[in-house]
């Protein structure tokens, strides 16, 4: 089979990012890990989320049918039981890369790999609680590379920042695929009143908009952090909330709303790692 699909599968945008927020960790909280090991550190976290998004797409089939029929498995591109193979592949790659650094990174990598797993067999069709494992899964990818760093406080509000936009951003893809889950029988965020969502979701964008200057507040983070802050993320961040706040932007162009989700995480990294390089 043509690695196409394979590469398709594992989501490599979003594989990428964690890596991403695995360096920056590392990078931030001064860890004293060499680089060898941060490159093992890195390839675990991507073939982690690889493994994550794949055994999704597995439970998924169904439902992408309808919500994304261009996904390798509702396509055909892939059967669902060389699937199951590269994901159990990937997921021992990742211990192997994580064990080799030390223990605790071992145990560090089998956590999040368990919670995904009970994620997509039991909680995926959970209204809510889904939303907060997988928010925090992305929130952890910042502190994964920190552990043990001299410098790993400095990482815990960036960590609050992910899991608030990504806890909003799961809603909103819930939304997108409402009427697929609604056919497979899964009763998602979606399945909840719609007021009530977008009073969660607004929760979450104050208590954001609250944390993201607490870093320069406290000094975690300078001038440079600061500036993007005003200049970049905070006009994306009003911009998207007004978004959601016009109906027919909310019914129609969930699409839009989670590419503005994902461009904001990527700024407050940039934010970060500049902040870092000039300071």
């Amino acid at each position: 089979m043509k690695p196409g699909p394979y590469i398709n599968i594992i989501r490599l945008p979003n594989a990428i990012m964690s890596s991403i927020a695995v360096f920056l960790g590392f990078w931030i909280a001064e860890s004293p890990l060499s680089l060898p090991n941060l490159f093992m550190l890195m390839i675990s976290a991507v073939f982690s989320t690889a493994y994550g998004n794949i055994t999704n797409d597995i439970r998924d089939i169904e439902t992408d049918r309808i919500s994304h029929p261009t996904r390798p498995l509702p396509a055909g591109l892939m059967n669902p039981v060389s699937a199951q193979i590269f994901a159990i592949l990937l997921a021992a790659s990742a211990l192997v890369c994580s064990f080799f650094v030390s223990g605790i990174h071992g145990i560090a990598t089998v956590i999040p790999l368990i919670l995904l797993t009970v994620y997509t067999f039991y909680l995926k069709g959970t209204p809510l609680t889904g939303n907060l494992l997988v928010a925090l899964l992305v929130a952890y990818s910042i502190i994964y590379g920190a552990i043990g760093a001299p410098q790993f406080s400095n990482l815990l509000i960036p960590a609050i920042l992910a899991f608030l936009l990504n806890f909003s951003r799961e809603i909103v893809k819930d939304l997108q695929d409402h009427e697929g889950d609604r056919i497979a029988g899964y009763k998602t965020s979606a399945s909840l009143p719609e007021k009530f969502l977008k009073t969660l979701i607004y929760c979450c964008s104050l208590f954001y908009l609250f944390f993201l200057f607490l870093p320069v507040y406290y000094h975690f983070f300078e001038t440079v952090y600061l500036l993007i802050c005003i200049i970049v993320i905070l006009p994306i961040h009003i911009y998207r909330t007004v978004f959601l706040i016009r109906p027919k932007n909310w019914h129609t162009n969930y699409t839009d709303i989670t590419k503005l989700y994902k461009i904001e995480m990527l700024c407050g990294l940039i934010a970060i790692a500049s902040d870092k390089i000039i300071f």
